[in-house]
């Protein structure tokens, strides 16, 4: 029976995987890819909003001062 059940489990595991929706290790190993990924892209996004925070506060200082000479 135990070599029944395996033979069979063998010749159909695509059909189980897809079927139960179950991960295999490469879905495993590429979802970890994917997360670092996705954490280098955000701390590269925080270092945007960052410089872009810090130009736009010296352009709207610049704005300032504009505005003061022109009074």
């Amino acid at each position: 029976m135990d070599r029944y059940m395996n033979a069979y489990i063998d010749r159909r595991m695509k059909l189980v995987i897809d079927d139960w929706q179950l991960a295999t290790t490469a879905d495993i190993r590429d979802l970890s890819q994917r997360f670092r990924q996705v954490r280098q892209d955000a701390e590269g996004l925080k270092t945007f909003e960052r410089e872009s925070q810090d130009r736009m506060d010296r352009m709207e200082e610049r704005i300032r001062k504009l505005k003061e000479r022109m009074k």
